[in-house]
């Protein structure tokens, strides 16, 4: 049986009435594809492997968040080992700023361990478990949003991918305005060019992205990177290194404390780790040979078929 591959996950399916179909050849079937568009459309692919997993495996979303975060946080060295020579690191911000991801990683594991032992209720006559009716919201709100602004961008003007289609061009603005809250204390960043800026900001920035990772699993770097740029304001190449150093650790803690709550399948991120590396490796060449604008689109339709899934399986 495939289940005794997964202890954890089938653990957690059984205290939570769940029948899990955990296929070995379908997983590794998933992680190389869902490593391939990772790849080949960005940082916004990383968004789909919880929900996906729950969706197509009915693996619980406790196990589905807290393995993808530990496979993300080995996803994650590659990449500084990668781009550690190719960029600029602020540690200064990316240190105050891993202050607030800490507790808002803390702050959303603990939420999701309140929904995980919520039990079920009863609506017009069906039962529904507290946690996958919330997450599949959280999830279907996030990639609705996602998606739609993906399909609105590329019928427009051209971008380069999910990520920049969520900064918006009108944001400097508002950085203006950030920098200039003078709620002490003030503090410098020369690396990134920023002579004072509140604390408080920076502690806000870290703990809206590490509720993201804490809660749903999400790497944060989808809110993280137009974050830095235009609520901070880091030039791009110190975004770029800041935002790998910060979600280095912030991973490393979600998925220490997700480990010591039991939402981690070991064996679940071995597999997601080794063929979505590799999906990611062939999907980023891919992306150097097809730069079609219309091919983000394929993305937004991806995000909307993931949503119209977890409406699905709420209400049937």
């Amino acid at each position: 049986m495939d289940t005794d591959f997964f202890p954890i996950a089938s653990y957690w399916a059984q205290i939570q009435g769940l029948q899990i179909h955990p296929s070995l050849t379908g997983l590794i079937i998933f992680g190389f594809l869902v490593g391939g568009v990772t790849g080949f459309f960005g940082v916004g692919g990383r968004l789909l492997t919880s929900p996906l997993l729950n969706g197509l495996f009915n693996i619980p979303f406790n196990v589905a968040v807290g393995s993808d975060l530990c496979q993300m946080m080995g996803t994650s060295t590659l990449n500084i080992l990668r781009f550690k020579r190719m960029s600029r690191i602020d540690f200064k911000l990316g240190s105050w700023m891993l202050a607030g991801t800490i507790i808002g990683v803390e702050v959303g594991a603990r939420i999701l361990e309140l929904f995980k032992q919520a039990g079920k209720f009863t609506l017009l006559g069906k039962s529904f478990g507290f946690l996958p009716l919330v997450m599949s919201l959280v999830y279907g709100a996030l990639l609705l949003w996602i998606g739609l602004i993906i399909y609105r961008e590329a019928r427009g003007k051209g971008i380069e991918g999910p990520a920049e289609a969520l900064i918006s061009p009108h944001q400097p603005a508002m950085t203006a305005r950030l920098q200039h809250i003078h709620l002490p204390p003030m503090i410098s960043l020369p690396v990134s060019g920023i002579e004072a800026i509140s604390l408080w900001v920076i502690l806000g920035v870290g703990m809206t992205t590490g509720l993201l990772v804490g809660f749903i699993g999400a790497g944060g770097g989808f809110i993280r990177m137009p974050a830095l740029i235009y609520v901070i304001g880091c030039p791009m190449v110190v975004a770029i290194g800041t935002d790998l150093f910060e979600s280095l650790f912030s991973l490393g803690y979600g998925t220490l404390t997700h480990s010591f709550k039991g939402n981690i399948d070991l064996i679940l991120v071995v597999i997601l780790l080794i063929t979505g590396s590799l999906g990611n490796q062939l999907g980023g060449a891919l992306a150097k040979k097809f730069t079609h604008p219309n091919l983000r689109l394929i993305f937004a339709f991806i995000t909307f078929a993931v949503v119209i899934l977890l409406v699905m399986k709420l209400v049937m």
